[in-house]
């Protein structure tokens, strides 16, 4: 079937291909996902292992906190899809989220400071940061709604070059992680107002929001929170319930499952404007294209993976390398469970949360019965995320009216 554009439940077309849209979503989302990589491997070196440890649980703190700008995003892109709200009087939706957030991070500064022994004022930094993390969602989600793709990508690399390349500079000229966590709220701030601009929505503003919009965001979080969880949990659990060793092993693997999860993202983001205004075969061509990326990776794995990856994670992983199509495998499976969980959430389907908490309850119970080793706990995984995906088509849905989502 072609991938070009069909009319959607309203008989409107989506401009362009779905491939061409993924195609320029994922040119931007590269830019950030480079960036992020040289973050890691030059904190690394240059921090040394004490300071790169204090820069690493940071910026795991940003990616749990980014959750709420992405369902920032989602909302404010399926509401400008179907023309259910102006781009105008979204914008409060990011700023008020965003305050909101970084507000109940700066009362737990203290208790994160001792627990995690993290400094304070780089805490605080990246607390406030938080405020143009999710505020800046209203924008790109205005931008994707809208199908605009080349703006889109180009404002994902704006974002990344603004916010992790200040950082990258404040990393190298002065060698302290609390230069780098102001940088990124400084680069954070700036990459606001650069793409609310390119988006046409106001920066800061206090209007009232649409009805309904809030209750929609924070189920839309609650959602993404389940996924997340989902596809992180197996690293935690094989710390449970393996040898140290074999832990390590699944580790190993576990590199591969995100790059494999996280590569077809820009399909995902190209599909969702389709899928909220329930084209018709939306979500089945972009399984097909997610699949067929899947596939070709997955045939890379088996291919280098043995000769590649001892010289990429050294000699000590033998299972991430002998298997290696297994994990991205797992992977794969996992982003198409992303997929249709985005497809469920276009419709406003108040089952699709816990669709996802029983997915990960589910991991739990197989990975407590067959999780002896990493290869069968890969197993569990693959077969918990291939539950998700049916489930995920097969489970009835639940969806709201306009503006009354719960």
């Amino acid at each position: 079937m072609s991938l070009g554009a069909e009319p959607d439940a309203r008989g409107a077309a989506r401009p362009g291909t779905l491939l061409a849209g993924s195609s320029l979503v994922a040119v931007g989302l590269a830019v950030g996902q480079l960036l992020g990589y040289l973050l890691n491997v030059l904190g690394a070196r240059i921090l040394g292992p004490g300071g790169y440890g204090e820069l690493g649980a940071l910026l795991g703190l940003v990616l749990i906190g980014n959750v709420v700008a992405l369902a920032v995003q989602t909302v404010s892109s399926r509401r400008t899809s179907v023309g259910e709200d102006e781009p105008s009087r979204l914008a409060p939706l990011g700023v008020r989220f965003g305050v909101g957030e970084a507000a109940a991070f700066l009362v737990l500064v203290p208790v994160l400071a001792v627990t995690l022994r993290l400094d304070v004022v780089a805490l605080a930094a990246v607390s406030l940061g938080f405020l143009p993390l999710t505020a800046v969602g209203v924008a790109l989600g205005v931008t994707q709604g809208a199908s605009r793709f080349p703006r889109l990508s180009l404002q994902y690399a704006v974002l990344a070059g603004a916010r992790t390349g200040l950082a990258l500079a404040a990393l190298m000229v002065w060698h302290d992680v609390r230069a780098v966590t102001i940088a990124l709220l400084v680069g954070g701030v700036s990459a606001w107002l650069l793409v609310a601009r390119l988006a046409g929505v106001p920066g800061w503003t206090w209007a009232a929001l649409p009805r309904g919009v809030a209750t929609e965001t924070l189920h839309v979080s609650h959602a993404l929170v389940a996924m997340f969880t989902f596809t992180s949990v197996d690293v935690l659990l094989a710390r449970s319930f393996l040898e140290a060793d074999s832990a390590g092993q699944y580790a190993a693997g576990g590199i591969l499952i995100k790059i494999a999860f996280w590569l077809p993202q820009a399909v995902v983001v190209a599909a969702f404007p389709r899928m909220s205004v329930r084209e018709r075969g939306a979500l089945r061509r972009s399984a097909l294209l997610v699949g067929a990326l899947g596939a070709a990776l997955v045939a890379l794995a088996a291919l280098l993976g043995p000769a590649v990856l001892p010289w990429v994670l050294g000699a000590g992983y033998p299972a991430a390398a002998q298997h290696a199509w297994v994990f991205v495998l797992v992977g794969v499976l996992e982003s198409l469970a992303y997929l249709v969980v985005f497809d469920r959430l276009a419709g406003r389907d108040r089952n699709a949360v816990w669709v996802v908490w029983a997915a990960v309850a589910l991991l739990v119970v197989l990975v407590r019965v067959v999780g002896t080793a990493p290869l069968p706990l890969a197993w569990a995984v693959a077969a918990s995320a291939t539950l998700l995906c049916g489930a995920g088509v097969l489970v009835p849905r639940r969806s709201e009216g306009r503006g009354d989502i719960a």
